[in-house]
């Protein structure tokens, strides 16, 4: 039987790498992977349906229970980000980056949400996001990267308040990718960060 090598003592968030996908699922070859290099914070949560459950009673008595088992349909990402990053949020929600050219170079100054109609039709995306593994002697031995291979988002919420830094954050939904037959997520062991993250 295989055995796990590495510890797997997880700590911290190293960032995250958004590619953009066809609607199908499938991957888009003029797609530029795109890393998020100061994200502070990823929370995964699961969307869980209930399965049905039946008891029989008779005679004024519990006879017998059957429950089906519950299945995870959906996973939610609240991602946090210690910056605006316009263009991250272009990749992962939609709408329209605000440029402007300075000289001859052309400049990124903003971000517009997508309206109504185009919320429609969102953007889908894949979501890579890199944490270190430590050993038992606490040295760093690695990553690990957790893959969602099929994600839409919803541009999100963000708090402006006196004396405190402004971390805009983003909910993205994870489902099943139609053109394949893979779960939901993955989590490997990594020797190194993508050259995206790279410093």
């Amino acid at each position: 039987m295989a055995q796990q090598i590495k510890r797997g003592y997880i700590r911290g968030v190293r960032g995250m790498v958004i590619t953009r996908l066809k609607p199908d699922g499938t991957e888009d070859p003029e797609a530029t992977p795109y890393g998020i290099k100061t994200a502070q914070q990823v929370n995964v949560s699961a969307t869980v349906e209930s399965g049905g459950a039946s008891a029989l009673r008779g005679g004024g008595r519990f006879l017998a229970y059957v429950k089906d088992p519950d299945t995870v349909v959906m996973l939610s990402l609240a991602v946090q980000d210690a910056r605006f990053d316009a263009q991250a949020i272009e990749v992962i929600a939609g709408g329209t980056l605000i440029e402007e050219v300075v000289d001859t170079e052309t400049h990124i100054v903003g971000w517009e949400a997508p309206d109504i109609e185009a919320q429609q039709n969102p953007p889908y995306f894949k979501a890579e996001v890199y944490a270190t593994n430590y050993n038992a002697q606490s040295a760093v031995d690695g990553y690990v990267k957790y893959s969602f291979n099929y994600c839409r988002a919803i541009f999100g919420n963000e708090s402006l308040q006196d004396q405190n830094w402004s971390i805009p954050e983003m909910t993205i939904e994870v489902m099943h990718n139609p053109s394949t037959q893979a779960g939901l997520y993955k989590k490997q062991f990594v020797d190194s960060l993508p050259a995206e993250l790279a410093s």
